[in-house]
């Protein structure tokens, strides 16, 4: 039984420990003593088995003559070869790995299968240690560890260069360099090019030498200085560095809106879209803005506004039912019947604080600076704009008088009420001397005639179709009466009867106006 293990174990120890074993007679038995009495007790052995006719029991004896307790036992198998470097005596000479010099072998470089051959280098074992003396041509050792791990993009290495490779083999790429002297970048004052110097980057899929220009310029790799032609961003910057922002677009700041008319359009101005760098836009929150309460179904007034949206401004074809109706009141007395502006003319713009500057046609409107500076052919034009004329003087003064039995003095009544009007004795500030100035229309409500008319006496002298005669030659110009007195006019020069006051047809005074007369209702 202890003999089958031992076989076991030698077998495996073979299996194991010898590399390209052989098989051979196995001694089992043998006394070791050293390498001398090794080879004796084999032969003893052997010629102890062979004795007697019947071999076999002899052998069979001395098989069991030499199993005694005293006996040692041989753990050494010889696989046939050579000694290979494995730490076991494979030749059983009783030396293990005895044919390599680990101090110096690089294949088992301080001990078995140890190689000393680092990547791409240069090396050799000395006294047991792996030492490298350099690296292979077109290598180099970068990291930690004893091989050459990077290969060199060029080889032979040259100086570095600004071209994305690492010319001088040391891991960096375009390192330490000084820029060229050959600068051909542009340098316009007051542009994102001033100042601009040279740097090496990758652009466009190439590295080179670039001006470094900022992020507010438009890069082309085609172009020498490196600029766009013409830039194509609305951003207001000047991206192609020629002095002028955005001159791709010459609509930038002007005039746009949204397509509609009138009062209901919405004006802006052209700006860069925000949204789209390439394209501008109307920008609507400017001024002008539509009209509040404008739109189709407004009723068109007389205010330089196209209050309908129909494309129209204060519209005054009597035919077309969205014509401004005018505020005119109705006189049928004294044999006559037309009507008559309620209040003095004023243009299409004025308000209470300014006369305006719309000349298109006359007005009917309360509260409005009346229109003066104003000569007889401007005033008669701005009434026939409106659909009208000017009034005769029997009209003028039939709406003064009134449709009593009696005719009024003063629009008001047969008496003089200095401040009813607006003359030379209506004080405008209460206290210290009269101030005198041109109120607005319907100012003063007790100066009013019974058919409703308003400002008949006093504010401004009005204009009437009533020529009295000319300058003579050479110049012929027309004289004309004006009516109702002014601002500046006494108690006499209020009257309703009143015709001294006269004018040149090309007269114009901060106290002279007019009103306008129809034959049929507006």
């Amino acid at each position: 039984m202890r003999r089958s293990v031992l076989a076991a174990a030698l077998t495996a120890a073979v299996v194991l420990g010898c590399v390209g074993c052989q098989n051979a007679a196995l001694c089992l038995n043998c006394v070791q003593h050293d390498a001398g009495a090794r080879s004796s007790s084999r032969a003893d052995a052997a010629t102890s088995g062979s004795g007697g006719a019947d071999g076999g029991g002899a052998g069979a004896a001395g098989a069991a003559g030499s199993s005694g307790t005293d006996a040692a036992i041989s753990t050494c198998v010889s696989s046939g070869g050579p000694e290979i470097c494995n730490g076991i005596d494979d030749d059983c000479d009783g030396k293990v790995d005895e044919d390599f010099d680990l101090q110096t072998n690089p294949l088992h470089c301080g001990k078995c299968l140890h190689v000393c051959a680092p990547a791409n280098a240069e090396a050799s074992c000395e006294h047991a240690q792996c030492v490298v003396h350099g690296c292979q041509p077109g290598f180099a050792d970068l990291a930690p560890g004893p091989e050459c791990e990077y290969r060199c993009p060029v080889f032979p290495t040259t100086p570095e260069a600004c071209n994305g490779i690492d010319d001088d083999c040391d891991g960096k790429v375009d390192e330490e360099l000084s820029a060229p002297t050959n600068d051909i970048c542009n340098h316009r004052a007051g542009t994102p090019c001033a100042n601009v110097g040279l740097v090496c980057d990758k652009r466009g899929g190439r590295t080179t030498w670039y001006c470094a220009y900022s992020s507010a310029v438009q890069f082309d790799p085609i172009v020498p200085n490196g600029i766009i032609g013409q830039e194509s961003l609305c951003d207001g910057l000047d991206n192609d560095c020629d002095g002028v922002a955005d001159d791709a677009w010459p609509e930038l700041g002007q005039p746009c809106d949204d397509g509609e008319i009138g009062a209901c359009r919405d004006g802006g101005q052209m700006r860069c879209n925000p949204q789209d760098r390439t394209r501008t836009y109307c920008d609507l929150s400017l001024a002008p803005d539509p009209v509040s309460g404008a739109g189709p179904a407004a009723i068109e007034l007389c205010n330089g506004i196209d209050d309908n949206c129909d494309g129209v401004i204060d519209n005054a074809d009597r035919m077309d039912p969205k014509h401004v109706v005018d505020d005119l009141r109705h006189v049928a007395h004294g044999g006559l019947d037309f009507w008559i502006y309620r209040y003095e003319a004023s243009r299409p713009d004025a308000t209470s604080l300014d006369e305006g500057i719309d000349t298109a046609r006359a007005c009917s409107n309360a509260g409005a600076l009346p229109w003066t500076y104003v000569s007889y052919d401007a005033a008669a034009a701005a009434c026939a704009a409106a659909g009208h004329r000017l009034c005769t003087a029997a009209e003028w003064q039939a709406a003064c008088e009134g449709g009593g039995a009696i005719p009024n003095l003063y629009p008001y009544g047969a008496s003089y009420a200095a401040d009813s009007c607006n003359g030379a004795d209506h004080d405008l500030v209460p206290g210290g001397s009269v101030d005198n100035a041109v109120l607005v229309t319907g100012a003063l409500a007790q100066c009013v005639s019974a058919d409703a008319v308003r400002d008949l006496s006093g504010n401004v002298k009005e204009w009437t179709a009533d020529q009295q005669g000319t300058t003579g030659a050479p110049a012929n110009v027309p004289i004309y009466v004006v009516r109702g007195g002014s601002y500046l006019s006494p108690q006499l020069g209020l009257t309703c009867q009143t015709t001294l006051a006269q004018a040149t047809a090309n007269t114009v005074l901060p106290s002279l106006g007019f009103r306008c007369c129809a034959d049929a209702a507006p």
